[in-house]
């Protein structure tokens, strides 16, 4: 539930960043080559590595939601322009957390499925959430021009291994 509530709030204000921005001229994309660089910058503000309940990536910024030693308590935090703050206060959240070292998808190629199979579709969101034992498993949160939500379920090498219609 408390994932749930992440990856809700993270969609909303992917919304609302992509509503304000306007005058793209090309399908959006998840800023997937900064998210190892707010990885560092979080884990160099706070001292050390972290364990994550999940990080996500808009055509804007990148979310890291930080769990508490006994995971009972997320503190998110974004990372733009270089620079990473805490966003919101800490908050009661729950289910499994990674560490950065499990992260190891290439951003360069890990959306090439998606993007060859949808090519004028924006993709609004690309999230990292924590699995079992320390895994993660990633998503694409994919919008037609028509309107229409997908969210995809991706391999680290950015094989589609499901497809299931966002409500």
């Amino acid at each position: 539930e408390g994932r749930m509530r992440l990856r809700v709030a993270a969609v909303v204000a992917a919304t609302i960043i992509l509503a304000s921005c306007g005058g793209s001229t090309g399908p959006e994309r998840p800023r997937l080559d900064q998210i190892q660089p707010a990885i560092a910058a979080l884990e160099h503000k706070l001292g050390g590595p972290q364990q994550y309940f999940e990080i996500n990536a808009t055509p804007q910024v990148v979310n890291l939601f930080v769990a508490d030693a006994a995971k009972t308590m997320v503190t998110p935090y974004v990372y733009v322009g270089g620079a990473v703050a805490e966003s919101a206060v800490p908050a009661g959240a729950s289910g499994n957390a990674f560490a950065a070292s499990a992260v190891t998808f290439d951003p360069e190629t890990v959306l090439d499925h998606v993007v060859d199979r949808l090519p004028d579709s924006d993709i609004v969101l690309f999230t990292i959430a924590g699995g079992p034992g320390g895994t993660v498993q990633y998503t694409a949160g994919v919008k037609s021009k028509q309107g229409g939500t997908l969210e995809v379920t991706l391999g680290a090498d950015g094989s589609v291994q499901a497809v299931v219609p966002d409500t």
